[in-house]
């Protein structure tokens, strides 16, 4: 998925759309009338940038979604029934493939926000690490005749240096007929149809609801949430879903299409938020 922060201090009219974000204040503080606590927008991340980078939990996941992949990418080898198409894996880029936190990061070190100025800046680097276990998975599918094709929201303009990253990253068929940017939306699912008129697509990968299927696209929480419950089982066979708790669809799919401000965002993720109630104690005696 491409990297659109959406940070509760900071996101305006960034969400499911991918729409050219804003430029926003370096910090945004909230505080809240129960606490005497001020937080910043920059609190809601730094445990997330941190966690992908650090956490051996992070990378065991990563691991482990690459390993249900070749299991499942081999079975459906065996099972190849001749249909005339070569068999395809459709899998998105950012947070699935390439790990982008180094750009969070410095955003955090020097206490700004994202601006799309500063994701160009990195992506231009070219520079992002693989994660844990992709290039190895991807190997292998190339190894056995499977085309690969990169379905990102990143802007067409950041072609040459994402199929650059993706080569020195090790990744296999890594080029302009592979790797397919957004160009007028930010539903993945045109492309997807493109690459199944020639293609039998047996599996994707990504980081995001809509990296797999439009039937999660600009859906509400509650709706996004039903629909994974109702096709439960394509997941961990035809889709494959890598860790991202720094940003994506879920945390933009609680607004309900709504267009708040940094005050309003905070106040609607603190009421999604689910506790629970404590009973009171009896008196002795009764």
């Amino acid at each position: 998925m491409k990297r659109t922060y959406f940070l509760p201090g900071t996101l305006l009219a960034l969400w499911l759309s991918a729409c050219s974000p804003r430029t926003t204040p370096a910090v945004t503080t909230v505080t809240h009338k129960s606490s005497s606590r001020s937080i910043t927008s920059l609190d809601y991340s730094l445990n997330a940038v941190l966690w992908q980078q650090h956490a051996g939990e992070y990378r065991a996941l990563c691991y482990q979604a690459f390993t249900l992949a070749r299991m499942q990418l081999q079975e459906a080898l065996r099972q190849n029934q001749p249909t005339g198409k070569p068999l395809a894996i459709v899998t998105d880029i950012d947070e699935t493939v390439l790990d982008n936190s180094p750009q969070q990061a410095q955003d955090l070190l020097n206490h700004t926000t994202y601006t799309e100025k500063s994701w160009k800046a990195w992506t231009a680097q070219a520079s992002a690490k693989p994660l844990p276990g992709a290039v190895a998975f991807f190997q292998f599918a190339a190894r056995n005749g499977v085309q690969i094709f990169y379905i990102s929201n990143r802007s067409q303009d950041e072609l040459d240096a994402s199929i650059r990253n993706l080569k020195t990253a090790g990744f296999p068929q890594a080029d302009s007929a592979h790797v397919l940017m957004k160009t007028t939306s930010a539903d993945k699912e045109p492309r997807r149809k493109t690459v199944a008129e020639k293609h039998q697509i047996v599996m994707l990968l990504g980081d995001n609801l809509n990296d797999f299927d439009p039937m999660f696209y600009q859906q509400h929480a509650e709706k996004r949430n039903q629909l994974v419950a109702n096709h439960h089982m394509l997941f961990g066979t035809k889709f494959i879903v890598l860790p991202n708790v720094i940003y994506g669809d879920w945390e933009s799919a609680l607004w309900r299409g709504q267009n708040p401000t940094p005050a309003e965002a905070d106040i609607l993720k603190h009421k999604a938020l689910q506790g629970f109630e404590t009973s009171r104690p009896q008196p002795i005696g009764k």
